[in-house]
């Protein structure tokens, strides 16, 4: 977010894709409308590419950062797949400034025994010089992501995720309200926040939990049943520079994954 993309399949409806989502064109005529719902409800959503709350962790300045990136789910039985799903997002990450990163991911995918390409994206994080033993802690990340799902359909949105998070003794509270809009033909905008609560119990390992409500059009808010909110289990570890995040979750709706394993690692060699 949770940047984001993941595989979806719309069953016989006028959609409009954007980041991970798709949301219907509805006609004015109110008799119509019926059959519009109908189709949202039986939409299919995926996990994202990136299951990630983002904290203030960038490049050191002109030094190089990779983060490997795979989850493992269990698509809901509306989107028709015949197995579970595999994917991977690969990251290089360059301190352009003492403040600032650039990034590129690719995006990678196997399902119904076959592997893709889905895309990828390019991004800058700023972070600003920080109190380390101060109470805020924030920044922003900008980036531009290409994604093609399972259906061939094509989708390039513009994502802007604030961060913001709040240092409490052993207690960590971070939440990115991140907007999506998409740079297609159709352009649409979408709220897609995730939060994470972690605690420290030793000063390398933290224990929390994290929660993505993704997808919230922001002109007409779908009742919480038809949007995809997953919640997970969380814990992180540090290893020098390098961190380890591993979590599962579990789709709170309808719409949601059943399942979801997560693993990213966030190394630095340098």
């Amino acid at each position: 977010m949770v940047a984001r993309g993941g595989i979806d399949q719309g069953r016989g409806c006028l959609i409009l894709y954007s980041a991970e989502m798709s949301f219907l064109r509805c006609p004015p005529n109110p008799l119509k409308f019926a059959p519009y719902l109908l189709c949202l409800w039986s939409t299919a959503f995926a996990a994202p590419f990136e299951i990630k709350v983002h904290d203030e962790l960038i490049a050191d300045y002109q030094h190089s950062a990779y983060e490997i990136e795979t989850n493992f789910f269990q698509a809901p039985a509306s989107q028709g797949l015949k197995s579970d799903v595999f994917q991977t997002r690969l990251e290089y990450g360059y301190g352009i400034t003492e403040k600032s990163e650039l990034g590129a991911n690719v995006y990678l995918s196997n399902y119904n025994g076959v592997s893709y390409v889905n895309g990828g994206k390019i991004s800058h994080m700023y972070i600003p010089t920080h109190d380390e033993e101060g109470l805020w802690h924030y920044g922003v990340k900008n980036e531009i992501n290409y994604i093609k799902d399972v259906g061939g359909n094509e989708t390039t949105y513009y994502e802007l995720t604030p961060i913001l998070a709040l240092q409490l003794q052993d207690w960590r509270f971070a939440i990115n309200p991140s907007v999506d809009v998409t740079l297609n033909k159709n352009s649409s905008a979408t709220f897609s926040p995730s939060a994470k609560v972690a605690y420290g119990i030793t000063e390398a390992v933290d224990i929390g939990m994290e929660y993505y409500a993704d997808n919230l059009p922001n002109k007409s808010l779908y009742n919480i049943t038809q949007q995809p909110h997953t919640a997970y289990l969380v814990t992180d570890a540090k290893y020098g520079k390098s961190s380890f995040n591993f979590g599962v979750g579990k789709g709170i709706t309808a719409n949601s994954d059943n399942w979801v394993v997560k693993l990213i690692a966030s190394l630095n060699f340098d």
